[in-house]
């Protein structure tokens, strides 16, 4: 894994330039994303955390989920996903780090992040997760997306070229690469991890499930 990536203030124009364009990596993101919210076992009433709200496709179902009593939350650095997200699910979204979550201890139930912790530095990202595990009550459950390392010949072929354009200059594939979240999830401190790889368009992403 890369230790490094770009940072955080080129994530921020970045993805505030994307804005709405970043809709079309459900191409190859799709799949892991809806097998992920499937996993989340989500039933209404419970409070879920959208972790990386982006533009809000996934919110709407999450929302979904826990109605009528239930309650969606989400956050994210960039003004402009928060503006497209709000337009589209009318939640309540705050702009905020993932490394200081602006929630109090063990308030949610299940916990949602995709695409998101690919584009941390690794530095970062035991941090992340302790302050994922510390939101979440106890026996509540977390469910990771991120892009991942291949798992056929032609999802490592692909990889290989994303990593040689990330050599390059990360900022080509939007600071974010393939990561291998499961050993650190089970170091943080997590119950019943458990990890599937889902490859789409010969992209291949991780789902990690893990429980408070």
């Amino acid at each position: 894994m890369f230790e490094n990536t770009i940072s955080t203030e080129a994530a921020d124009r970045f993805y505030d330039r994307l804005g709405i364009g970043h809709d079309r990596a459900e191409i190859y993101e799709g799949l892991a994303k809806k097998q992920g919210l499937a996993r989340l076992d989500l039933r209404p009433g419970q409070r879920v955390l959208n972790v990386g709200v982006g533009t809000g496709k996934e919110h709407l179902q999450l929302q979904a989920a826990v109605s009528p009593a239930g309650a969606a939350f989400g956050l994210d650095r960039s003004p402009v996903m928060l503006k497209l997200a709000y337009s589209r699910t009318g939640a309540p979204l705050c702009q905020a780090d993932a490394r200081r979550l602006p929630y109090v201890s063990a308030s949610v139930d299940r916990l949602f992040s995709s695409y998101m912790l690919d584009l941390l530095a690794a530095q970062d990202l035991p941090g992340v997760l302790a302050e994922f595990r510390r939101v979440l009550k106890p026996g509540g459950r977390m469910v990771l997306v991120s892009l991942t390392e291949g798992v056929d010949w032609r999802s490592r072929m692909l990889v290989g070229a994303w990593k040689t354009a990330f050599r390059l200059n990360p900022i080509w594939c939007g600071g974010c690469r393939p990561v291998e979240l499961a050993a650190l999830v089970q170091n943080t401190g997590f119950a019943s991890v458990q990890r599937e790889a889902v490859v789409q368009w010969g992209i291949p992403s991780e789902v990690v499930v893990a429980e408070r």
